[in-house]
């Protein structure tokens, strides 16, 4: 993770820590939506190599690993909502993307920051029917459940990020 790009260093953390939690997230919904739906809930872990594999590429181009954080975590939270379904609430997660994008770039790199967070912001905009049937279904009760599970993970995040950030703030002064 460590990395001698402050900023490099952070984007390896949240994705190290992104990709360390990713592969739990399907024990959540077999405890909200029961056992029948394993099969299909180890679908939402699938990214977990991308997150982890962020510090790789941040080694060969610093700018790279930062631009691919908020890009994979778009994809997830995308691919995350076909499988659950939109009333999860999983597009939560795509404030964290965007405030990924936002902070981890400087100021001569402002073309990066553009396109890193044109993807989350478009994402937001995808309408719920666009996703079609999710792949696991869903009774009202479990999807309301998981999904205040995902916007307690995703203030979480918001708050590692926010905790990170700060570091590296402090670092610089």
């Amino acid at each position: 993770m460590a990395h001698d790009d402050p900023a490099t260093a952070t984007a390896n953390f949240v994705s190290m820590m992104i990709g360390w939690n990713t592969p739990f997230y399907p024990a959540y919904v077999i405890v909200f939506a029961g056992w029948g739906a394993m099969p299909t809930a180890l679908l939402t872990a699938l990214a977990a190599p991308l997150f982890l594999a962020i510090p790789a590429i941040g080694r060969t181009c610093p700018s790279a690993g930062r631009f691919a954080l908020p890009l994979i975590g778009t994809a997830n939270t995308l691919w995350c909502t076909k499988v659950l379904g939109p009333s999860c609430g999983l597009e939560l997660f795509l404030l964290p993307c965007v405030l990924l994008a936002a902070l981890l770039y400087r100021r001569t790199e402002k073309p990066w920051l553009i396109v890193a967070a044109s993807f989350p912001f478009a994402a937001n905009f995808v309408p719920a029917s666009m996703f079609g049937a999710p792949i696991v279904a869903l009774p009202a009760e479990a999807a309301h459940r998981l999904a205040a599970l995902n916007e307690a993970s995703a203030l979480t995040l918001v708050l590692v990020i926010a905790w990170q950030i700060a570091i590296l703030l402090r670092t610089r002064e």
